[in-house]
This record gives C-alpha cells, structure tokens and sequence, in this order.
C-alpha cells in the first residue's frame, strides 16, 4: 500500500535559503573580486598593453555575468505582468534612458561616466542595504530603527572616504578618462592640512564612515552579548564594509570597480533565480517565466541572460567596427551600449529594492512512497 506524505524543507530564521547557500552566493562571493585584478596583470604578463588588458577585462566580466545579471532583472520586471501593471514608468525608462545614454556618450562623454560610477556605487550599495533588510526580516524580534540606521549608515559610506580622496586629488580615471568633479573641491596646491573644501570634504567622508564603523562594532558587540546577533547578515556587512572600502585604493579604478561589479552580479543571479524559484514553488509565476525557474533548469535561467546579453556584445562590436566613420572611441562604444541596458536595469532594481521580498517555502506536493520505503 502506498502512503501519501509531505516534505517541508527545514526553515532557518536567519539565513535566506541556507549557510552553504547564502555564504556561496551572497558573501562568500566576495572572492570574486580578486579575479578581474588578477586577469588585468596576467593579460599584461601575456603581451596585452595595460589599456588592452583593462578592455579585455570588461568584455569577460561583462559577457560572464556582468551583462547576464542586468537582464535577469527583466525575469521580475518586464516578463511579469502583475509588476508592470503596479510600475508602468519602467516602459517609459526603457526609451528615455537609452537615448539620454546615446545622447550624452556621443557629446558629453565624461559626464556620462561621471554620473554613471555615482549611480553604480549607489546601486551596489543599494543592494547590500535590501540583503541587510531580508536578513532583518528573518529574525524573530525586528532590529529596532536604530539598528538599521547603524547598519545602513556603514554599509553606505565604506566606499567614499577614499574615492573623495581621489577626486579632490584629480586622480579618479577610468582608462585614459578622468571623471569630472567641481573644481572648487579640488585641493590643488594645498596641503593636506590647509582647511581648502577639497581637504574638509575628504576628511568629513572618513569622520562619518568611521563613527559609523565605531557604531556598528559597538551595537553588534552588545547584540551578540544579548543572544540577539544575526549571524548572516553581520558576515555580509562585514564583507561590504572590507570589499567598498579597499576598492578605490586600487590604481586602475575600472579594474577594481568590475571586482566589485562581479560580487554584486553574482548575488543578483542567485538572488533572482531563488526569489522566483519560491515563486514558481508557491504557484505565483506566470507561464511566461515559469521555464527559467523550474526545480534543476538553473542553466535555463542563465542561458536565457547569456542570450540577450550577446545581443549587446554584438551592438558593441558593430560600434567598434564602424569607429571610423563615427570617431568614437573604444570606451564610448563599449559604454554608450552597456550603459543604455545597464542605467534600465538601475532604474528597475530601486523599485524591487523598496519592495519586499517573500522568502517564505510552500508546502511540497505530496508524493507516493513505496512499501519498501
């Protein structure tokens, strides 16, 4: 006789799906970070001139994982009817956005870049403060507003005190391009005590980042006394605060920005995959997305980014093709075409960030046991 049974995969209030999990997909991951360096060096040892190796490292990062997690945004945005209807402007950001990328990579290169770095650290971090707010999610007594205010605050200004360092020092590139900042912030001459607004803002970034840290260490050292330390969501603040803060010191900026770049795509893909994986589970995906999350089919999932993001490369290649009738130059294709899907992928990822996510398992279907069982 047959027996009807259920199974309820065990549920862990604190981390999102599991510790090996979790700890491969959304901190451990930071170790992805060393690999766009290290290839920038092993390219050059190789022949490659270091602009040569810098670009190389782009088209890698960007064809691997960086172009594939920016259009798995698509898989909870665009694909899914229920979210357009509650956002139309999305439709509206896919058409202004783009030609304001065109717009401003053909005659305002480096403001461009300029705005797209600001808005890239905002969105990195962004995205580190929605992972913080799941983790609070998960524990049985909700972090008080203060908690989260520490929390948010060094999550948010790790990665400024030196990159402030280097704009008021006129040393932020990226390649050959150097970012535009007021010269008004610029210190010049000065030395590094004159109280020049280049000196005070760099100093003021590394005063509130590091009142912020002395804050965090502190209420997380009385939480852990209290037996209410959240385990996950420390090792991932800890992981952000290390990863931003070391990223500007680096000499090629660009470089060091794709290994922060590679981190935080790699936790979007698992992140997207999961979160409409429980979906798919608790029967609330439409058939149009159902194929990419469906148990074992992860390679669906990534082929399908893969596949659109080889629509961009192919954009790319034929800017770079036709430079010589356009005059543009090797950064203004590669970005003028990453930045138009990229700056949409930004727009619709502050909208899901403010929204939160169910991380809650249905119940499996019951299957049949044999009598052997």
């Amino acid at each position: 006789m047959a027996l009807a049974t259920t199974y309820e995969p065990p549920q862990n209030t604190l981390w999102l799906r599991s510790k090996a999990w979790d700890l491969t997909w959304i901190s451990g991951s930071v170790l992805l970070m060393v690999i766009p360096y290290a290839s920038y060096y092993i390219g050059q040892a190789f022949g490659f001139s270091p602009d040569d190796a810098r670009n190389a490292v782009n088209m890698l990062i960007a064809f691997l994982i960086g172009g594939p997690h920016m259009y798995a945004t698509h898989l909870r945005t665009t694909l899914d009817p229920s979210f357009r209807a509650r956002h139309p402007s999305i439709l509206i950001a896919a058409i202004l956005i783009p030609l304001a990328v065109i717009y401003l990579g053909y005659y305002h290169f480096i403001f461009l870049l300029t705005f797209f770095f600001f808005w890239a650290s905002v969105h990195v971090l962004h995205q580190i403060v929605y992972l913080v707010d799941c983790y609070n999610g998960r524990t049985p007594k909700a972090p008080t507003m203060k908690s989260k205010m520490i929390d948010y605050a060094v999550v948010l200004t790790a990665l400024y005190p030196e990159a402030m360092w280097r704009f008021t020092h006129n040393t932020f590139k990226v390649g050959q391009n150097l970012l535009f900042f007021p010269d008004i912030f610029k210190v010049g001459s000065a030395r590094w005590y004159e109280p020049v607004p280049g000196n005070l803002l760099w100093m003021l970034s590394g005063v509130v980042f590091t009142a912020a840290l002395a804050l965090f260490i502190s209420k997380t050292y009385r939480e852990f006394r209290t037996g209410e330390g959240n385990v996950p969501k420390t090792i991932l603040i800890s992981a952000t605060i290390v990863a931003t803060f070391i990223t500007p010191f680096f000499h090629e900026l660009d470089v060091a920005f794709q290994g922060l770049n590679s981190w935080h795509s790699f936790q979007y893909l698992g992140l997207t995959w999961y979160i409409n994986r429980l979906r798919y589970d608790r029967g609330e995906l439409p058939k149009s997305l159902s194929l990419f999350s469906r148990p074992g089919e992860w390679w669906r999932f990534y082929g399908f980014n893969v596949t659109l993001n080889l629509t961009a490369l192919s954009m790319i290649g034929t800017l770079l093709l036709t430079r010589s009738y356009t005059g543009l130059s090797f950064d203004q294709c590669y970005y003028m075409i990453v930045l138009s899907f990229l700056l949409t992928h930004y727009y619709h990822d502050h909208i899901i960030f403010t929204e939160q996510a169910d991380f809650s398992r249905a119940p499996a279907k019951g299957f049949a046991l044999s009598p052997q069982a």
